[in-house]
């Protein structure tokens, strides 16, 4: 064989293996900058494509992961869990278990995955409670006796707190629960998500909306573009947006609910900004975002009539 064209096909097949390992690469960049607009100062590079992660909430406790050179299509690993408050984080190797076991559950090839890591780490650390070390036994009898009698004295006294607690205490919500939520949009850093639930009144839609917005993550975003359309039984229509300072998008968002002749529910998207402006990109990601979310919800009157 020509010695040319040897040289020629291993110089296409390295150029081709590198765009490949450029592209996949840079969506794992893509989406780390979008965790960074969500989360500042959360994730950190410690090595080549080796991150350490801090939950919200959690900023003492490090969690190093590494990404191989095909992420998204193969899934990342744990480098290991760095403890700097060994007295709230105790069990270092229960926490490594549990967040590999997190990983191997949200990993999906061919889709990034570290936003949705996050939440569920957020989850799992907000019932996480150090390990408590037994009180050492007392070495006299007589301190034996005194012992045991604080200690049932206390046991009556915590029994009697958490009767109280239990009939007294407000059940805790998820500020989530009912909503559909569409697929993230990643775009130069920026994240886009849009969620949507059924409502039968403008005081429901409101309600709800107040609800969501109690969601810290969802609390954070740049801006939450909102529109609702109601319609009673007697004919009257109540239609509005918000545009939460991204100039006309909630008009535009509104137009788009008209088009799709979606009634008796509200939507919300999300945006959090990465510091890279879209230009008209960004209204596209909002409708394709609310359109996606509109459509689980089976709220798309004018694909039923079709």
């Amino acid at each position: 064989m020509d010695q040319n064209l040897v040289s020629c096909e291993i110089h296409r097949s390295t150029k081709s293996e590198t765009l490949f390992f450029t592209m996949t690469l840079q969506e794992l960049y893509d989406e780390v900058d979008a965790i960074q607009a969500i989360y500042p100062d959360s994730i950190t590079l410690k090595a080549p494509q080796i991150y350490a992660l801090t939950i919200p909430d959690h900023p003492k406790l490090e969690i190093q992961l590494a990404f191989p050179d095909e992420y998204p299509d193969r899934i990342p690993s744990l480098v290991g869990v760095v403890s700097h408050d060994n007295r709230r984080y105790t069990d270092v190797r229960y926490l490594e278990e549990s967040i590999t076991k997190v990983i191997s559950t949200v990993f999906v090839s061919g889709m990034v995955c570290l936003f949705d890591v996050i939440n569920e780490l957020e989850v799992i650390l907000s019932t996480y409670k150090p390990a408590v070390s037994p009180t050492p036994e007392p070495s006299s009898p007589e301190a034996k006796n005194e012992s045991k009698e604080e200690n049932e004295s206390k046991a009556s006294t915590t029994k009697e707190e958490k009767s109280t607690k239990s009939t007294t205490s407000i059940p805790q919500h998820d500020p989530r629960a009912g909503w559909l939520v569409s697929e993230t949009i990643l775009d130069r850093g920026s994240t886009f998500i849009a969620f949507a639930r059924q409502v039968n009144s403008v005081e429901e839609a409101k309600k709800y909306l107040d609800i969501l917005l109690t969601d810290r993550k969802i609390a954070r975003a740049t801006h939450n573009i909102t529109s609702w359309r109601i319609k009673r039984d007697d004919g009257i229509q109540f239609q509005d947006c918000d545009d939460d300072g991204e100039t006309a998008a909630g008009g535009r968002l509104l137009h788009l609910l008209t088009m799709m002749d979606a009634w008796n529910m509200i939507v919300v998207v999300s945006r959090w900004f990465g510091g890279t402006h879209l230009g008209p990109d960004r209204f596209k990601h909002i409708n394709s975002a609310a359109r996606d979310v509109v459509t689980k919800g089976n709220f798309d009157n004018k694909k039923k009539k079709k």
